[in-house]
């Protein structure tokens, strides 16, 4: 039996991820337009207009710009970002300029804080940060 003007169903597009496995070093800086999953050793700025996951193994020395940055294992450097999440054990050691922050238990945070509203982005040194769309804040 045939169906007819049956529609095709369009591909979903799927985003994908860098990984940095653990075992590898890398030096020098990283743009991506999509996720970043670090397990391994960075050293440098990363600029990224996703997620940047450091995962339980993985070390950060530098910088980063990007929505989210997730550590589950060390950071070193400065963020600024949409959110920032400190899992348990994970480490930042820096300075933060972020809309929301969450840090969970046995978390450790050494550094400075500034809370914004709105969208947050950067200029390519990440000095200058700007505010744009102000959020409504629901109370």
């Amino acid at each position: 039996m045939a169906f007819f003007g049956r529609k095709k169903k369009k591909p979903v597009a799927m985003s994908s991820a860098s990984i940095i496995t653990p075992g590898t070093a890398i030096k020098g800086e990283m743009r991506c337009d999509d996720n970043i999953l670090i397990n391994g050793e960075f050293e440098g700025d990363i600029f990224s207009q996703a997620e940047v996951v450091v995962g339980k193994t993985g070390r950060v020395f530098g910088n980063i710009q990007a929505q989210k940055l997730l550590v589950s294992g060390e950071f070193h450097g400065n963020f600024i970002g949409e959110v920032i999440d400190i899992m348990p054990y994970g480490k930042v050691y820096g300075d933060v300029k972020v809309n929301n922050i969450v840090i969970e238990p046995n978390a450790v945070f050494e550094g400075e804080t500034k809370i914004v509203s709105g969208r947050v982005t950067a200029d390519n040194h990440m000095t200058d940060v700007h505010i744009s769309q102000p959020k409504k804040l629901g109370y």
